[in-house]
């Protein structure tokens, strides 16, 4: 695994993503504000996100 960090722009959302975590995005967020980030957001060699849809939002 590789580590870096990558413009916002390069990420893109996985178009068939089955979860529905709008309702999650204000305490992610909160989260992230208060705590730092615990774990990145991972994404493919194409920068399509695996894990961590509702961290980029």
């Amino acid at each position: 695994m590789q580590v870096e960090a990558k413009s916002i722009d390069e990420i893109k959302p996985y178009e068939n993503n089955p979860r529905d975590n709008d309702d999650a995005v204000d305490a992610v967020a909160n989260s992230i504000k208060e705590f730092g980030w615990q774990q990145p957001i991972v994404v493919d060699n194409e920068g399509v996100i695996i894990a961590g849809h509702t961290r980029l939002r």
